[in-house]
Protein backbone atom coordinates (compact mmCIF):
# COMPACT_ATOMS: atom_id res chain seq x y z
CA UNK A 1 0.00 0.00 0.00
CA UNK A 2 1.66 3.61 -1.08
CA UNK A 3 2.28 6.02 1.86
CA UNK A 4 -1.07 7.69 0.17
CA UNK A 5 -2.89 5.20 0.33
CA UNK A 6 -3.68 4.72 -3.69
CA UNK A 7 -5.13 1.43 -3.07
CA UNK A 8 -8.52 1.75 -1.60
CA UNK A 9 -11.31 -1.29 -1.39
CA UNK A 10 -11.23 -4.28 -3.55
CA UNK A 11 -7.96 -1.95 -5.06
CA UNK A 12 -9.94 0.57 -5.95
CA UNK A 13 -6.90 3.67 -6.55
CA UNK A 14 -7.65 6.66 -4.43
CA UNK A 15 -6.32 10.32 -3.29
CA UNK A 16 -5.92 10.73 0.52
CA UNK A 17 -3.90 12.60 2.59
CA UNK A 18 -0.68 12.61 4.86
CA UNK A 19 -1.27 12.55 8.25
CA UNK A 20 2.38 12.16 9.85
CA UNK A 21 5.66 12.72 9.09
CA UNK A 22 6.56 8.89 8.99
CA UNK A 23 3.68 8.99 5.78
CA UNK A 24 5.66 12.06 4.58
CA UNK A 25 8.99 10.34 4.57
CA UNK A 26 7.85 7.60 3.19
CA UNK A 27 5.69 8.90 0.30
CA UNK A 28 9.21 9.24 -1.83
CA UNK A 29 9.67 5.21 -1.14
CA UNK A 30 6.44 4.47 -2.58
CA UNK A 31 5.08 7.36 -4.24
CA UNK A 32 1.75 7.49 -6.17
CA UNK A 33 1.10 6.20 -10.06
CA UNK A 34 -1.77 8.23 -10.79
CA UNK A 35 0.59 11.36 -11.48
CA UNK A 36 0.82 9.47 -15.12
CA UNK A 37 -2.44 10.93 -15.14
CA UNK A 38 -1.71 14.33 -14.74
CA UNK A 39 -2.37 17.36 -17.11
CA UNK A 40 -0.47 20.29 -17.70
CA UNK A 41 -1.22 23.43 -16.92
CA UNK A 42 -3.01 25.17 -20.00
CA UNK A 43 -2.57 28.72 -20.86
CA UNK A 44 -5.12 31.08 -20.73
CA UNK A 45 -6.69 34.41 -22.47
CA UNK A 46 -5.61 37.67 -21.03
CA UNK A 47 -8.24 38.51 -18.18
CA UNK A 48 -11.30 40.61 -19.21
CA UNK A 49 -13.17 43.11 -16.77
CA UNK A 50 -16.62 42.51 -18.23
CA UNK A 51 -18.82 44.52 -15.78
CA UNK A 52 -22.48 44.26 -15.32
CA UNK A 53 -22.93 42.61 -18.93
CA UNK A 54 -21.10 39.70 -18.74
CA UNK A 55 -23.61 37.53 -19.67
CA UNK A 56 -24.68 38.71 -23.06
CA UNK A 57 -23.24 40.52 -25.85
CA UNK A 58 -24.84 43.31 -28.09
CA UNK A 59 -25.63 42.07 -31.87
CA UNK A 60 -24.31 45.17 -33.44
CA UNK A 61 -21.11 46.31 -31.55
CA UNK A 62 -17.92 43.72 -30.79
CA UNK A 63 -16.97 42.77 -27.47
CA UNK A 64 -14.85 45.30 -25.18
CA UNK A 65 -11.11 44.27 -24.51
CA UNK A 66 -11.00 45.53 -21.13
CA UNK A 67 -7.88 43.85 -20.83
CA UNK A 68 -5.86 44.34 -17.46
CA UNK A 69 -1.87 43.35 -17.31
CA UNK A 70 -1.26 40.60 -15.16
CA UNK A 71 1.38 41.77 -13.11
CA UNK A 72 -1.24 44.52 -11.89
CA UNK A 73 -4.48 43.35 -11.39
CA UNK A 74 -6.14 41.30 -8.01
CA UNK A 75 -6.61 37.69 -8.08
CA UNK A 76 -9.02 35.21 -7.01
CA UNK A 77 -8.72 32.52 -4.27
CA UNK A 78 -10.44 29.72 -4.02
CA UNK A 79 -10.17 26.63 -0.72
CA UNK A 80 -12.64 23.81 -0.98
CA UNK A 81 -13.38 22.92 2.10
CA UNK A 82 -16.28 20.35 1.75
CA UNK A 83 -17.19 18.26 4.89
CA UNK A 84 -14.11 16.73 5.52
CA UNK A 85 -13.39 16.73 1.63
CA UNK A 86 -11.66 13.10 0.17
CA UNK A 87 -15.75 12.29 -0.84
CA UNK A 88 -16.14 10.92 -4.44
CA UNK A 89 -13.45 13.27 -5.67
CA UNK A 90 -10.92 11.21 -4.33
CA UNK A 91 -11.54 7.88 -6.60
CA UNK A 92 -8.98 7.96 -9.49
CA UNK A 93 -11.37 6.53 -11.79
CA UNK A 94 -14.47 8.18 -10.40
CA UNK A 95 -17.84 6.98 -8.48
CA UNK A 96 -21.53 6.02 -9.09
CA UNK A 97 -22.42 9.22 -7.07
CA UNK A 98 -23.15 11.58 -10.12
CA UNK A 99 -24.91 14.85 -8.34
CA UNK A 100 -21.78 15.73 -5.76
CA UNK A 101 -20.18 18.56 -5.79
CA UNK A 102 -18.31 20.19 -8.85
CA UNK A 103 -16.54 23.53 -9.33
CA UNK A 104 -17.56 24.56 -13.12
CA UNK A 105 -16.46 28.63 -12.69
CA UNK A 106 -12.85 28.11 -13.00
CA UNK A 107 -12.53 31.66 -15.61
CA UNK A 108 -12.78 33.72 -12.65
CA UNK A 109 -10.55 32.59 -10.46
CA UNK A 110 -6.79 31.97 -10.50
CA UNK A 111 -5.82 29.59 -7.70
CA UNK A 112 -7.52 26.57 -6.14
CA UNK A 113 -6.84 24.94 -2.81
CA UNK A 114 -8.00 21.45 -1.65
CA UNK A 115 -8.44 21.76 2.07
CA UNK A 116 -8.93 19.32 4.33
CA UNK A 117 -8.42 19.38 8.21
CA UNK A 118 -5.36 16.58 7.87
CA UNK A 119 -1.83 17.29 7.94
CA UNK A 120 -0.92 17.08 4.68
CA UNK A 121 -3.66 17.44 2.03
CA UNK A 122 -2.44 16.54 -1.12
CA UNK A 123 -5.21 17.72 -3.65
CA UNK A 124 -7.00 14.31 -5.93
CA UNK A 125 -6.11 14.01 -9.66
CA UNK A 126 -9.67 14.98 -10.64
CA UNK A 127 -9.35 18.29 -9.00
CA UNK A 128 -5.68 18.70 -10.54
CA UNK A 129 -7.18 17.41 -13.79
CA UNK A 130 -10.45 19.93 -13.85
CA UNK A 131 -8.26 23.17 -12.91
CA UNK A 132 -5.32 22.65 -14.72
CA UNK A 133 -7.38 21.99 -18.28
CA UNK A 134 -8.82 25.53 -17.27
CA UNK A 135 -5.50 27.05 -16.78
CA UNK A 136 -6.31 27.34 -12.89
CA UNK A 137 -3.14 26.56 -10.26
CA UNK A 138 -3.91 23.90 -7.98
CA UNK A 139 -2.43 24.30 -4.35
CA UNK A 140 -2.57 21.61 -1.27
CA UNK A 141 -2.40 22.76 2.32
CA UNK A 142 -0.30 21.82 5.08
CA UNK A 143 -2.32 22.56 8.44
CA UNK A 144 -1.54 22.58 12.18
CA UNK A 145 -4.92 23.06 14.31
CA UNK A 146 -4.22 20.46 17.30
CA UNK A 147 -2.43 19.32 20.06
CA UNK A 148 -0.82 16.34 18.03
CA UNK A 149 -0.37 18.70 14.83
CA UNK A 150 2.23 21.25 17.39
CA UNK A 151 3.96 17.85 18.30
CA UNK A 152 4.18 17.20 14.54
CA UNK A 153 5.37 21.52 14.23
CA UNK A 154 7.99 20.99 16.99
CA UNK A 155 9.11 17.75 15.04
CA UNK A 156 10.09 19.33 11.92
CA UNK A 157 11.17 22.70 13.82
CA UNK A 158 14.10 20.78 16.10
CA UNK A 159 16.76 21.24 13.85
CA UNK A 160 17.68 23.19 10.35
CA UNK A 161 18.53 19.83 8.88
CA UNK A 162 15.66 18.27 9.54
CA UNK A 163 13.46 21.54 8.65
CA UNK A 164 15.03 21.04 5.18
CA UNK A 165 13.56 17.64 4.87
CA UNK A 166 10.45 17.97 5.27
CA UNK A 167 10.20 21.10 3.45
CA UNK A 168 11.84 18.89 0.84
CA UNK A 169 9.57 15.93 1.01
CA UNK A 170 6.98 18.43 0.32
CA UNK A 171 8.23 19.85 -2.42
CA UNK A 172 8.89 16.64 -3.68
CA UNK A 173 4.80 15.90 -3.47
CA UNK A 174 4.15 18.83 -5.34
CA UNK A 175 6.65 17.56 -8.32
CA UNK A 176 5.25 14.53 -8.32
CA UNK A 177 2.02 14.74 -8.06
CA UNK A 178 2.10 17.80 -10.92
CA UNK A 179 0.19 20.54 -8.53
CA UNK A 180 1.45 24.17 -7.82
CA UNK A 181 2.13 24.60 -4.47
CA UNK A 182 0.56 25.31 -0.67
CA UNK A 183 -0.91 27.01 1.49
CA UNK A 184 0.14 27.08 4.98
CA UNK A 185 -2.57 27.20 8.07
CA UNK A 186 -0.92 27.30 11.44
CA UNK A 187 -3.59 27.44 13.96
CA UNK A 188 -1.71 26.49 16.82
CA UNK A 189 0.06 28.03 19.40
CA UNK A 190 3.84 28.02 19.09
CA UNK A 191 6.58 28.61 21.87
CA UNK A 192 8.37 31.67 20.61
CA UNK A 193 11.69 30.32 20.36
CA UNK A 194 11.16 28.36 17.48
CA UNK A 195 9.37 30.97 15.64
CA UNK A 196 12.97 32.05 13.39
CA UNK A 197 13.16 28.06 12.57
CA UNK A 198 9.10 28.58 11.25
CA UNK A 199 10.06 31.15 8.92
CA UNK A 200 13.35 29.64 7.82
CA UNK A 201 11.13 26.54 6.88
CA UNK A 202 8.52 28.88 4.79
CA UNK A 203 10.96 30.82 3.01
CA UNK A 204 13.28 27.91 2.11
CA UNK A 205 9.76 25.85 0.94
CA UNK A 206 8.65 29.01 -1.03
CA UNK A 207 12.08 29.05 -2.51
CA UNK A 208 12.12 25.49 -3.44
CA UNK A 209 8.47 25.23 -5.01
CA UNK A 210 9.55 28.61 -7.18
CA UNK A 211 12.91 26.42 -8.26
CA UNK A 212 11.28 23.00 -8.86
CA UNK A 213 7.41 24.61 -9.95
CA UNK A 214 7.65 27.04 -10.81
CA UNK A 215 4.35 27.34 -8.05
CA UNK A 216 3.63 29.74 -5.07
CA UNK A 217 3.35 29.64 -1.13
CA UNK A 218 0.53 31.40 0.43
CA UNK A 219 0.66 32.11 4.19
CA UNK A 220 -2.86 31.94 6.25
CA UNK A 221 -2.91 35.19 8.70
CA UNK A 222 -3.19 33.07 12.31
CA UNK A 223 0.10 33.09 13.96
CA UNK A 224 2.01 35.91 14.42
CA UNK A 225 5.44 36.95 15.48
CA UNK A 226 5.51 35.88 19.06
CA UNK A 227 4.51 32.04 18.04
CA UNK A 228 0.51 33.00 19.39
CA UNK A 229 -2.61 32.77 17.32
CA UNK A 230 -4.00 35.89 17.09
CA UNK A 231 -6.19 36.53 14.23
CA UNK A 232 -5.21 40.25 12.52
CA UNK A 233 -7.55 40.74 9.53
CA UNK A 234 -4.75 42.41 8.18
CA UNK A 235 -1.54 42.81 7.09
CA UNK A 236 0.15 44.98 9.94
CA UNK A 237 3.90 44.65 11.78
CA UNK A 238 2.76 41.06 13.58
CA UNK A 239 2.25 39.08 10.76
CA UNK A 240 4.18 40.80 7.64
CA UNK A 241 7.25 38.83 8.51
CA UNK A 242 5.48 35.92 6.89
CA UNK A 243 3.98 37.67 4.26
CA UNK A 244 7.42 39.17 2.85
CA UNK A 245 9.20 35.46 2.60
CA UNK A 246 6.64 34.05 0.52
CA UNK A 247 3.77 34.84 -1.86
CA UNK A 248 0.54 36.24 -0.68
CA UNK A 249 -1.66 35.77 2.19
CA UNK A 250 -4.65 34.85 3.44
CA UNK A 251 -6.32 37.28 5.42
CA UNK A 252 -8.64 35.90 8.02
CA UNK A 253 -12.29 36.32 8.11
CA UNK A 254 -13.35 38.82 10.49
CA UNK A 255 -11.63 42.38 8.60
CA UNK A 256 -13.24 45.60 8.55
CA UNK A 257 -12.99 48.81 6.74
CA UNK A 258 -10.72 50.36 8.86
CA UNK A 259 -8.42 46.64 8.40
CA UNK A 260 -8.57 47.30 4.85
CA UNK A 261 -7.13 50.70 5.31
CA UNK A 262 -4.15 49.47 7.68
CA UNK A 263 -3.06 47.06 5.28
CA UNK A 264 -2.75 49.11 1.99
CA UNK A 265 -1.38 52.12 4.25
CA UNK A 266 1.29 49.08 4.97
CA UNK A 267 1.69 48.03 1.77
CA UNK A 268 1.90 51.01 0.05
CA UNK A 269 4.77 51.81 2.44
CA UNK A 270 6.72 48.55 2.71
CA UNK A 271 5.84 46.64 -0.36
CA UNK A 272 4.91 48.15 -2.81
CA UNK A 273 3.53 46.28 -5.86
CA UNK A 274 2.60 43.64 -4.16
CA UNK A 275 -1.19 44.48 -3.58
CA UNK A 276 -2.61 41.56 -5.39
CA UNK A 277 -0.96 39.51 -3.07
CA UNK A 278 -3.11 40.25 -0.13
CA UNK A 279 -6.44 37.86 -0.56
CA UNK A 280 -8.81 39.55 1.65
CA UNK A 281 -11.25 36.24 3.31
CA UNK A 282 -14.18 35.81 2.78
CA UNK A 283 -16.05 32.81 4.84
CA UNK A 284 -18.93 32.00 2.60
CA UNK A 285 -21.05 30.33 5.66
CA UNK A 286 -20.90 34.05 6.18
CA UNK A 287 -18.41 33.76 9.54
CA UNK A 288 -16.51 36.90 10.43
CA UNK A 289 -18.68 38.97 7.30
CA UNK A 290 -21.82 38.86 5.53
CA UNK A 291 -21.84 35.92 2.81
CA UNK A 292 -23.88 33.11 1.03
CA UNK A 293 -26.27 34.89 -1.36
CA UNK A 294 -25.01 37.96 -0.05
CA UNK A 295 -21.75 37.50 -1.02
CA UNK A 296 -21.33 40.30 -3.34
CA UNK A 297 -22.01 42.67 -0.59
CA UNK A 298 -18.96 42.12 1.11
CA UNK A 299 -16.46 41.08 -1.98
CA UNK A 300 -17.29 44.71 -3.45
CA UNK A 301 -15.86 46.57 -0.46
CA UNK A 302 -12.86 44.04 -1.29
CA UNK A 303 -12.95 45.05 -5.70
CA UNK A 304 -13.22 48.90 -4.23
CA UNK A 305 -9.72 48.62 -2.87
CA UNK A 306 -8.04 46.03 -5.99
CA UNK A 307 -7.58 43.83 -3.43
CA UNK A 308 -7.55 39.98 -4.67
CA UNK A 309 -10.11 37.83 -2.93
CA UNK A 310 -9.98 34.37 -0.76
CA UNK A 311 -13.48 32.41 -0.92
CA UNK A 312 -13.31 29.84 1.83
CA UNK A 313 -15.36 27.04 1.76
CA UNK A 314 -17.24 27.24 -1.61
CA UNK A 315 -19.35 23.70 -1.20
CA UNK A 316 -21.69 26.17 0.91
CA UNK A 317 -23.73 25.91 -2.13
CA UNK A 318 -23.80 22.05 -1.99
CA UNK A 319 -23.72 21.44 1.74
CA UNK A 320 -26.26 24.21 2.51
CA UNK A 321 -29.00 22.62 0.29
CA UNK A 322 -28.95 19.90 3.51
CA UNK A 323 -30.95 23.14 5.47
CA UNK A 324 -33.46 22.66 2.70
CA UNK A 325 -34.12 19.09 3.57
CA UNK A 326 -32.72 18.12 0.18
CA UNK A 327 -30.43 14.81 0.46
CA UNK A 328 -26.82 15.49 -0.75
CA UNK A 329 -25.43 12.42 0.51
CA UNK A 330 -27.60 9.79 -1.46
CA UNK A 331 -25.07 6.78 -2.56
CA UNK A 332 -25.96 7.09 -6.42
CA UNK A 333 -27.46 10.69 -6.68
CA UNK A 334 -30.72 12.33 -7.54
CA UNK A 335 -31.71 14.57 -10.27
CA UNK A 336 -33.37 17.07 -7.48
CA UNK A 337 -30.26 17.57 -5.89
CA UNK A 338 -28.55 18.17 -9.17
CA UNK A 339 -31.24 20.81 -10.51
CA UNK A 340 -31.12 22.63 -7.19
CA UNK A 341 -27.77 22.88 -6.64
CA UNK A 342 -27.21 24.36 -10.03
CA UNK A 343 -29.66 26.85 -9.54
CA UNK A 344 -27.87 27.82 -6.36
CA UNK A 345 -24.12 27.82 -7.71
CA UNK A 346 -25.19 29.69 -10.46
CA UNK A 347 -27.07 32.79 -8.63
CA UNK A 348 -24.30 32.38 -6.16
CA UNK A 349 -21.33 33.33 -8.40
CA UNK A 350 -23.67 35.58 -11.27
CA UNK A 351 -24.24 37.54 -8.31
CA UNK A 352 -20.49 38.86 -7.99
CA UNK A 353 -19.07 38.14 -11.42
CA UNK A 354 -18.62 41.72 -12.31
CA UNK A 355 -16.62 42.46 -9.73
CA UNK A 356 -14.15 39.19 -11.17
CA UNK A 357 -11.75 39.46 -14.07
CA UNK A 358 -12.38 36.46 -16.66
CA UNK A 359 -9.75 34.34 -18.38
CA UNK A 360 -10.60 31.61 -21.38
CA UNK A 361 -8.51 29.19 -23.83
CA UNK A 362 -6.30 30.45 -26.24
CA UNK A 363 -5.00 27.65 -28.13
CA UNK A 364 -6.60 25.60 -30.94
CA UNK A 365 -7.87 23.31 -31.24
CA UNK A 366 -10.31 23.53 -28.77
CA UNK A 367 -13.41 20.93 -28.16
CA UNK A 368 -16.21 21.42 -25.34
CA UNK A 369 -19.43 19.72 -25.59
CA UNK A 370 -19.90 21.40 -21.52
CA UNK A 371 -19.91 18.18 -19.65
CA UNK A 372 -19.33 19.20 -16.14
CA UNK A 373 -17.89 15.97 -14.82
CA UNK A 374 -20.63 13.35 -14.01
CA UNK A 375 -24.21 11.97 -15.01
CA UNK A 376 -27.22 9.86 -15.59
CA UNK A 377 -25.07 8.00 -18.70
CA UNK A 378 -22.42 8.66 -20.28
CA UNK A 379 -22.42 9.63 -24.18
CA UNK A 380 -19.73 9.60 -27.13
CA UNK A 381 -20.77 11.68 -30.31
CA UNK A 382 -24.49 11.19 -28.80
CA UNK A 383 -24.58 7.79 -28.65
CA UNK A 384 -24.87 5.91 -25.05
CA UNK A 385 -21.40 3.82 -24.06
CA UNK A 386 -21.97 3.80 -20.52
CA UNK A 387 -25.83 3.23 -19.11
CA UNK A 388 -24.36 3.58 -15.38
CA UNK A 389 -24.28 7.35 -13.07
CA UNK A 390 -20.93 8.53 -13.04
CA UNK A 391 -18.91 10.81 -11.18
CA UNK A 392 -15.14 11.86 -12.63
CA UNK A 393 -14.06 15.77 -12.90
CA UNK A 394 -10.89 14.26 -14.72
CA UNK A 395 -13.87 13.98 -17.74
CA UNK A 396 -14.64 17.77 -17.09
CA UNK A 397 -14.77 19.74 -20.43
CA UNK A 398 -13.97 23.27 -21.03
CA UNK A 399 -16.85 25.39 -19.05
CA UNK A 400 -18.16 28.68 -20.40
CA UNK A 401 -16.38 31.66 -19.65
CA UNK A 402 -19.62 34.13 -17.29
CA UNK A 403 -22.15 32.09 -15.03
CA UNK A 404 -25.63 31.91 -16.38
CA UNK A 405 -27.08 34.61 -15.06
CA UNK A 406 -30.42 33.60 -17.06
CA UNK A 407 -32.98 31.22 -16.88
CA UNK A 408 -32.65 30.83 -20.74
CA UNK A 409 -29.78 28.22 -20.31
CA UNK A 410 -28.86 25.60 -18.75
CA UNK A 411 -26.52 22.30 -17.88
CA UNK A 412 -28.64 19.79 -19.12
CA UNK A 413 -28.29 15.98 -17.83
CA UNK A 414 -31.09 13.87 -19.31
CA UNK A 415 -29.28 14.35 -23.01
CA UNK A 416 -25.52 14.50 -24.21
CA UNK A 417 -23.29 14.90 -27.21
CA UNK A 418 -20.19 13.75 -25.44
CA UNK A 419 -20.21 13.25 -21.34
CA UNK A 420 -22.99 13.38 -19.02
CA UNK A 421 -24.46 16.74 -20.13
CA UNK A 422 -24.84 19.26 -22.33
CA UNK A 423 -26.37 23.23 -23.01
CA UNK A 424 -29.98 23.40 -23.25
CA UNK A 425 -30.86 26.86 -24.59
CA UNK A 426 -34.58 27.60 -23.90
CA UNK A 427 -35.25 31.27 -25.35
CA UNK A 428 -36.58 32.10 -28.61
CA UNK A 429 -35.58 36.30 -28.34
CA UNK A 430 -33.22 37.93 -30.23
CA UNK A 431 -30.66 38.19 -27.27
CA UNK A 432 -27.08 37.12 -27.91
CA UNK A 433 -25.60 35.15 -24.91
CA UNK A 434 -21.57 34.68 -24.25
CA UNK A 435 -20.02 31.40 -23.81
CA UNK A 436 -16.80 32.25 -24.42
CA UNK A 437 -13.82 35.08 -23.60
CA UNK A 438 -11.30 33.06 -25.93
CA UNK A 439 -7.77 34.53 -27.48
CA UNK A 440 -7.43 31.86 -30.71
CA UNK A 441 -4.50 33.43 -32.66
CA UNK A 442 -4.47 31.78 -36.40
CA UNK A 443 -2.60 32.26 -39.40
CA UNK A 444 -4.51 30.08 -40.99
CA UNK A 445 -7.81 28.69 -42.16
CA UNK A 446 -10.14 27.49 -38.53
CA UNK A 447 -12.85 25.06 -38.81
CA UNK A 448 -15.75 25.81 -36.65
CA UNK A 449 -18.22 22.95 -36.19
CA UNK A 450 -21.37 22.66 -34.12
CA UNK A 451 -24.00 19.75 -32.88
CA UNK A 452 -27.22 20.57 -31.86
CA UNK A 453 -30.64 18.70 -31.10
CA UNK A 454 -33.89 21.11 -31.69
CA UNK A 455 -37.18 20.10 -29.98
CA UNK A 456 -38.72 21.72 -33.15
CA UNK A 457 -37.50 21.91 -36.96
CA UNK A 458 -38.89 25.35 -36.55
CA UNK A 459 -35.91 26.53 -33.85
CA UNK A 460 -32.88 28.30 -35.54
CA UNK A 461 -29.24 28.79 -33.91
CA UNK A 462 -26.42 31.43 -34.59
CA UNK A 463 -23.12 31.53 -33.46
CA UNK A 464 -21.84 34.63 -33.90
CA UNK A 465 -17.58 35.13 -33.45
CA UNK A 466 -15.85 38.08 -33.00
CA UNK A 467 -12.28 38.56 -35.16
CA UNK A 468 -10.10 40.51 -34.85
CA UNK A 469 -6.98 41.33 -37.16
CA UNK A 470 -3.50 41.48 -34.75
CA UNK A 471 -1.94 44.22 -36.71
CA UNK A 472 -4.20 47.02 -36.81
CA UNK A 473 -6.95 45.46 -34.45
CA UNK A 474 -9.61 46.23 -36.91
CA UNK A 475 -12.94 44.18 -35.70
CA UNK A 476 -15.16 42.26 -37.55
CA UNK A 477 -18.79 40.01 -36.64
CA UNK A 478 -18.65 36.83 -38.43
CA UNK A 479 -22.25 34.96 -38.46
CA UNK A 480 -22.62 31.34 -38.64
CA UNK A 481 -26.16 30.93 -39.50
CA UNK A 482 -27.46 27.43 -40.45
CA UNK A 483 -28.44 28.29 -43.81
CA UNK A 484 -26.43 30.72 -44.78
CA UNK A 485 -22.71 32.96 -42.87
CA UNK A 486 -22.22 36.28 -43.29
CA UNK A 487 -19.79 38.62 -42.48
CA UNK A 488 -20.61 42.25 -41.04
CA UNK A 489 -18.43 45.66 -40.29
CA UNK A 490 -15.34 43.84 -42.34
CA UNK A 491 -12.95 46.93 -41.95
CA UNK A 492 -10.09 44.91 -43.80
CA UNK A 493 -11.33 43.44 -47.07
CA UNK A 494 -10.00 40.30 -48.31
CA UNK A 495 -8.67 39.24 -44.58
CA UNK A 496 -11.55 37.59 -43.60
CA UNK A 497 -13.90 35.65 -45.51
CA UNK A 498 -16.26 32.18 -44.15
CA UNK A 499 -17.38 29.40 -46.90
CA UNK A 500 -20.06 26.53 -44.90
CA UNK A 501 -18.31 22.69 -45.71
CA UNK A 502 -19.92 20.43 -48.41
CA UNK A 503 -19.79 16.88 -47.64
CA UNK A 504 -16.82 16.05 -50.36
CA UNK A 505 -14.64 19.23 -48.78
CA UNK A 506 -15.75 17.48 -45.07
CA UNK A 507 -14.48 14.33 -45.94
CA UNK A 508 -11.11 15.42 -47.01
CA UNK A 509 -11.22 17.66 -43.63
CA UNK A 510 -11.61 14.50 -41.95
CA UNK A 511 -8.63 13.00 -42.95
CA UNK A 512 -6.89 15.80 -42.39
CA UNK A 513 -8.20 16.00 -38.57
CA UNK A 514 -7.52 12.13 -38.61
CA UNK A 515 -3.98 12.69 -39.75
CA UNK A 516 -3.64 15.69 -37.08
CA UNK A 517 -5.07 13.41 -34.02
CA UNK A 518 -7.82 16.33 -33.36
CA UNK A 519 -11.13 15.33 -32.62
CA UNK A 520 -12.98 13.31 -35.24
CA UNK A 521 -16.29 15.53 -36.37
CA UNK A 522 -19.07 13.13 -37.43
CA UNK A 523 -19.82 13.58 -41.51
CA UNK A 524 -23.52 11.98 -40.52
CA UNK A 525 -25.61 14.50 -40.08
CA UNK A 526 -27.81 12.85 -37.73
CA UNK A 527 -26.89 10.78 -34.93
CA UNK A 528 -29.98 10.36 -32.25
CA UNK A 529 -31.35 13.50 -33.15
CA UNK A 530 -27.95 15.26 -32.90
CA UNK A 531 -26.99 17.88 -36.01
CA UNK A 532 -23.35 18.58 -36.97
Amino acid sequence: MDSNCVQGVDGVEECLPLKSNAQLFDFRRSPVRWNELVEPLAPRCRPRRLGEGFGTMSFMEPPGQEYEFEEQRPEVLVCHDLAGNYRVDRFVDGAEKWDDYRFYHWAGIDYFCYFSHNYITIPPLQWINAAHRHGVKVLGTFIIETHAGKSVLEEILQSEDYMRRVADELVFITTHCQFDGWLINIEFRLEEGLVPMLKQFVSYLTEEIHRNVGGLVIWYDSLIDNGMIVWQNEVNDKNSSFFEICDGILLNYGWNEKNLENTEGLISLKYPGRKKNVFVGIDVFGRGQVAKFKTHETLEMIAKRDFSVGLFAIGWTFEAMQEESVDIFSQRGNPECNEAFFRRNNRFYSSFWANLYTSGPCELPFYTSFCVGSGMVRRELGIVVSSSPWFNLRLQQPQMSTPIDHPYIEHHFEDSFDGGSCLRITSVSPRVYRLFCVDFNSTNDILFSLALKRSNRDIDLDIVLFVVDAATEKRCRVVLSEDFLYTERVTWPGNCSMKSLVEENLMHVQHFLNRSNEKHIPVRNDVNGWET
